[in-house]
C-alpha cells in the first residue's frame, strides 16, 4: 500500500506539472482542445517517439486553432509493468473527473490495450487515435468514432530483400532490446521465421546488455547482415533514448545494417521497402483534426502498405551492394552530386563571367573610362587575395614562433662560431653540440607530428592511447611517470575521448618539460556518465593568476578543449608546490 500511494504521488506530482500550462490557455480561449497522449515507454523511445512528434506538429497544422497535449508515459521497460498501469489508469481518471479530453492518441499496442482496457474508467466517450502494425490490433476492440491507422509488416519479407540483395547471406543477427514487448516482437520473429531455419542461422538479441551486443556485432563475417528493429533497452536496463540503438549499431556492426521504418533512412539502415511512419503520422493527424473540428471521418480503419523501394547510397556503396539487385523502381537517395551537379552554378557563373569579359572589352574599346574602373576593382580584388594570404601566413608564422625558431636561431648562432674558432677541439665539441641539437629538433617536429594525429585514441581506445602517450613521454625523461589508468571497456564517444586525451597530453608535456618536477602521477577512471583525468607533479609550480592572464595557448587550449564539451577544468599550482590538473569531461559527443 505505501508503495501505491508513493508511486501515485510521483505521477501526479507529473501530471500536475504537465497540465498546469494549459489552464492558462483554457482559460483564455474556449476553442482551446484537449489531446491526451499515451507513450508506451517514457516519450524518448525510436520509433515511438518520432510517430508522435509528426503526429502532434501535424496536428496543430491541420486544425489551426490552439491544441494542448498532455503526455501519460507507461514505461512498460520498468518492473510490473500491469501495476504501473493500474497507477496510471487511477491518476487519468482522477484527473478528468470533471472535464475529459476531447482525443486520445496512443501509438503501439501496449498503450492502444491500455487506453481500450480502461477506457470506461477515465473517460468512456473520448474518441482513439491508434497507430500500430494490423496484426496487433483487432477491429473489434475500436468504438465508434475511433480511428486506426494501421501498417503492414511481414518478417519473412525481411529475410527475402536481404537475401535478394545479398544471396550469399548465411545468417541474421536480429536487434531486439530486453523490454516486454520487444521480447515479444522477438519471440514472434522467432516463430515466423521457422522456415528459413534450414537455410539460415537467425539470432535475435533480447537477451544481450550492450556490451555483449557489441562484441556481437564486431564478430560478423561477411556473410551476415542486421536487421534493426527495435532497441530500447539491453539486458542490463539501459535506456537508449531515440535513435542511439540505432546509430551504436550502425557504428561497430561489422555487416550491414537493415531497418523497417522511413524515418530510419539515413541514420544507417542500407534501405528497402519500409514502414511509411511520416505518411501514416501526417494521416493521423488530418483525421485528429477532423475529429477535433465535430466532423466525420469516413476511413477509420485504414491500412498502410509499405513503401516502393528506397536506399541510401552510402550503405549501399559501402557494403558493395550491387545496385543491379535492387528492386525496379527503387530510389536511391544520399548519392554524392555529378560533377555537374555539384558545380552548375560555378559553371553557369564563369559562363556568364566570360560573356561578361567579352561584352566589356567592346564596351572598354569605345569608352575608355569603363576600362579605367573595371581595372581599379580588379586590383581591389587583388589586394584583398593578397592581404588574406599574408593573414594565413602570419598565423602559421605565430604558431612556428614560440619554440622552433627560436631554437634554430640559437643553432644557426654556434654555427656562425664554429667558423671564427681556430681550435680545432673547439670545432669538434661545437660541431657535436650542433648535431645533437639538430637531433633533438628532429625528433620534436616528429613528436609534433604525432600529437597532431588522434588516430590512437580513434584505433585503440582512450585507456591504450593514455598508457602509450606515458610510455612515449618517458622516453624523453628520467621522471617517473606514474599511472592510475582504469580499464575502460565501453565504449566512449569520440569527442569526450580526444578531449580528455589532448588535456592529459597537454598537461603531461608540460609537466615534463617546464615543471622540474621529480615524479608525475597521472590518474584516468570512468565514473558514471564522465570521464575524470588529473595530471599532477612536484615541480617548481607557478603564480596561477599571472600564469592564466599572461595567454597561455597550453592553458587556454585544455580550457576551451574542456569548456566546449560542457565540462570542467580545474588547475591548481603554487610556486615550490608542483602543479594539479584536473578535469571532468561528459560523455557527450558524435561516436561515428
Amino acid at each position: 500500500m505505501k508503495r501505491f500511494y508513493l508511486e501515485l504521488c510521483v505521477l501526479a506530482i507529473a501530471s500536475v506539472l504537465l497540465v498546469f500550462p494549459g489552464a492558462n490557455l483554457l482559460s483564455q480561449n474556449i476553442d482551446t482542445r484537449q489531446v491526451l497522449v499515451i507513450n508506451t515507454y517514457d516519450g524518448s523511445a525510436a520509433p515511438y517517439d518520432r510517430a508522435t512528434e509528426i503526429f502532434r506538429d501535424e496536428l496543430q497544422s491541420q486544425y489551426g486553432e490552439t491544441v494542448v497535449f498532455y503526455t501519460m508515459n507507461l514505461d512498460i521497460r520498468r518492473n510490473d509493468p500491469e501495476y504501473r498501469e493500474q497507477l496510471v489508469a487511477e491518476l487519468l481518471r482522477n484527473t478528468y473527473v470533471k472535464t475529459s479530453p476531447d482525443l486520445v492518441f496512443a501509438v503501439g499496442p501496449p498503450a492502444i490495450r491500455f487506453w481500450i482496457n480502461y477506457r470506461d474508467l477515465i473517460s468512456p466517450k473520448v474518441p482513439l487515435i491508434a497507430l500500430t502494425r494490423d496484426s496487433s490490433l483487432n477491429r473489434e476492440d475500436l468504438r465508434p468514432g475511433d480511428i486506426a491507422r494501421l501498417t503492414r509488416f511481414s518478417f519473412s519479407g525481411v529475410i527475402d530483400h536481404i537475401l535478394q540483395l545479398r544471396p550469399d547471406t548465411s545468417d541474421v543477427l536480429m536487434i531486439y532490446g530486453s523490454g516486454p514487448m520487444e521480447k515479444a516482437y522477438a519471440a514472434e520473429a522467432h516463430e515466423a521465421l521457422a522456415e528459413y531455419s534450414e537455410r539460415l542461422s537467425i539470432e535475435s538479441t533480447d537477451g544481450m546488455t550492450l556490451s555483449e551486443l557489441e562484441t556481437r556485432l564486431t564478430d560478423l563475417t561477411e556473410e551476415s547482415a542486421v536487421f534493426f528493429a527495435i532497441l530500447g533497452s539491453d539486458a542490463a536496463e539501459t535506456v537508449l533514448p531515440g535513435d542511439l540503438g540505432l546509430s551504436l549499431t550502425r557504428l561497430v556492426s561489422a555487416a550491414p545494417v537493415f531497418g523497417a521504418i522511413d524515418t530510419q533512412l539515413g541514420a544507417g539502415i542500407v534501405g528497402g521497402r519500409l514502414i511509411q511512419l511520416q505518411k501514416i503520422g501526417i494521416d493521423a493527424a488530418k483525421a485528429g483534426a477532423a475529429i477535433l473540428r465535430g466532423e466525420a471521418v469516413d476511413d477509420a480503419w485504414k491500412i498502410f502498405e509499405l513503401g516502393t523501394p528506397v536506399y541510401d547510397w552510402r550503405e549501399l556503396n559501402k557494403w558493395g551492394i550491387d545496385i543491379d539487385r535492387l528492386p525496379a523502381g527503387s530510389e536511391i537517395r544520399y548519392r554524392p552530386p555529378s560533377l555537374w551537379e555539384q558545380y552548375a552554378n560555378w559553371i553557369i557563373l564563369a559562363a556568364a563571367v566570360v560573356v561578361l569579359q567579352s561584352l566589356l572589352i567592346a564596351a572598354l574599346v569605345i569608352q575608355r573610362g569603363h576600362r579605367r574602373t573595371a581595372e581599379l576593382g580588379r586590383k581591389k580584388l587583388s589586394r584583398k587575395l593578397i592581404d588574406a594570404y599574408e593573414e594565413e601566413r602570419r598565423k602559421i608564422a605565430r604558431e612556428l614562433h614560440d619554440d622552433l625558431s627560436h631554437r634554430l636561431a640559437r643553432l644557426a648562432i654556434d654555427a656562425g662560431m664554429i667558423g671564427r674558432d681556430s681550435s680545432s677541439g673547439a670545432q669538434e665539441h661545437e660541431l657535436k653540440n650542433l648535431r645533437e641539437d639538430l637531433a633533438r629538433v628532429s625528433e620534436d617536429v616528429h613528436d609534433i607530428s604525432y600529437r597532431l594525429h588522434p588516430s590512437l585514441v580513434e584505433d585503440l581506445g582512450i585507456t591504450t592511447a593514455v598508457q602509450a602517450e606515458c610510455e612515449r613521454m618517458q622516453r624523453y625523461t628520467d621522471v617517473p611517470i606514474k599511472g592510475q589508468i582504469a580499464e575502460i571497456h565501453e565504449r566512449i564517444p569520440k569527442g569526450s575521448a580526444l578531449c580528455a586525451y589532448r588535456v592529459i597530453q597537454e598537461a603531461l608535456n608540460n609537466a615534463v618539460r617546464h615543471a622540474g618536477a621529480d615524479s608525475i602521477e597521472i590518474a584516468l577512471e570512468k565514473d558514471g556518465q564522465t570521464l575524470k583525468l588529473k595530471v599532477s607533479d612536484d615541480g617548481r609550480g607557478f603564480d596561477q593568476p599571472q600564469g592564466t592572464s599572461n595567454g597561455s595557448i597550453g592553458l587556454s587550449s585544455m580550457q576551451e578543449r574542456v569548456g566546449s564539451m560542457g565540462g570542467t577544468l580545474n588547475i591548481q599550482s603554487t610556486p615550490g608546490a608542483g602543479t594539479t590538473v584536473s578535469a571532468v569531461v561528459p560523455l557527450t559527443g558524435d561516436n561515428t
